[in-house]
């Protein structure tokens, strides 16, 4: 990748392998990591367009930057030994394992802290008790549903875990609790669209004059993809940082990235797109033309930079507007409310087994690492469970046969 004025890449490092291959990281200040920055490097696709590897480049420099004006730890101002303490020592304190985790699991964390906190951050450690904890989790299950009071529970596990890190010994007494505590997970979703019903919200979409919301459906079903991989995601950026941003997709102080771009399909179709779950690590590979569907809905002229986008902003999508509209469409083409546009994906699982892929094929084709994950989102029970009869019933005839 040659450097480009325009595109300033600050911390970008190329490493060149034995066998030629180029890889590209981002590196932060040593000074920075000294001082307790994280991540100390990121890896960064290869396949990057300069505009991509700029604006990631720019977005984590920001970061390492507004980490650098307030390099003194934050103090953790709790009571010590309170629920609030260790909560804030978690989410705060430098070798928390916390700061290991991606942006959106740190948010998701964070969220459920601060419930934790709000609910008995000033109860001493040593007073909390499980009928307590189960006192809790009633309550955030009828303030915020049975899936977020789960989510609140192990979160808390989490935080404790992290105090029997610090050898507090109220947090391993603590911990002895809470192992013998068995709270009910939240059921698995069981919904997905069908492929008649994908082909239904197709026309709505065009009928409604959006047809860049039948194309992402489409890409998310056929492909298996992630909204987020298809679409991309805003990120803010202070307007300090936004005023050195150059190349990027921007909008106000916000900057796109991670969503599905052009260059991310060669001439001859084949769609390689890093996905965002695995931080680029891992890449979605696909030959678009064995999806009639998805060449159809690209159509014939190849355009420049995001591949899907708002009609009448003529940016990406934003999220809540992109769900607000397909949910529009969705039900006026009579999809049921409870089948989301995150169900596509399961679809595309549902569909590929029903059909009789191979397991590891499904693996490699949802981009999972783990069997046992792709094998939650194969959503036809009753389809494995109408095979096993079969099977059983032919075993039988032929026992009798013989």
């Amino acid at each position: 990748m040659a450097r480009d004025e325009l595109h300033p890449t600050p911390g970008l490092k190329r490493m060149k392998r034995h066998n030629g291959r180029v890889d590209l990281y981002w590196v932060a200040d040593p000074a920075a990591v000294k001082a307790g920055f994280t991540p100390k490097t990121t890896r960064l696709p290869s396949d990057w367009s300069i505009e991509q590897v700029s604006a990631r480049c720019l977005i984590l420099q920001a970061e390492m930057r507004r980490f650098a004006v307030s390099a003194e730890p934050e103090r953790n101002a709790s009571r010590p030994n309170t629920l609030g303490w260790l909560c804030r020592a978690f989410e705060t304190d430098k070798d928390s394992p916390f700061h290991e985790k991606r942006r959106d699991t740190r948010l998701f964390y964070s969220r459920y802290l601060k419930m934790l906190v709000e609910k008995a951050g000033e109860d001493h450690l040593r007073d909390i008790t499980g009928r307590d904890v189960r006192r809790w989790y009633a309550e955030f299950t009828r303030a915020h549903g049975e899936r977020s009071a789960y989510a609140c529970v192990q979160t808390l596990r989490r935080a404790v875990a992290y105090g029997c890190e610090l050898r507090n010994p109220l947090a391993y007494d603590m911990a002895q609790m809470l192992e013998r505590m068995a709270f009910t997970a939240p059921k698995a979703r069981k919904v997905r669209p069908t492929y008649e019903q994908v082909q239904a919200l197709r026309a709505a979409a065009h009928e409604a004059g959006r047809p860049s919301i039948a194309l992402a459906v489409v890409l998310q079903f056929e492909l298996g993809l992630r909204q987020k991989d298809v679409i991309g995601e805003w990120e803010k950026v202070t307007a300090e940082d936004r005023e050195t941003i150059e190349g990027a997709i921007t909008s106000g102080n916000s900057v796109w990235s991670w969503g599905l771009m052009w260059n991310h399909i060669d001439p001859r179709f084949i769609l390689r797109k890093p996905t965002s779950k695995s931080n680029g690590t891992e890449v979605a590979e696909h030959d678009l033309r064995l999806l009639p569907d998805v060449l159809q809905e690209l159509g014939t002229t190849r355009g420049v930079g995001p591949i899907v986008i708002d009609e009448r902003s003529g940016l990406p999508w934003k999220a809540n507007h992109f769900s607000r509209t397909f949910r529009k469409i969705a039900r006026s083409c009579g999809w049921p409310d409870e089948v989301w546009n995150m169900d596509s994906r399961a679809g595309a699982v549902t569909e590929g087994f029903a059909a009789g892929a191979e397991p590891i094929d499904m693996m490699r084709t949802a981009t999972h690492t783990q069997l046992s994950t792709t094998l939650l989102y194969n959503r036809d029970r009753i389809g494995h469970t109408s095979r096993v009869h079969e099977l059983r019933a032919k075993s039988r005839q032929r026992r009798g046969e013989d």
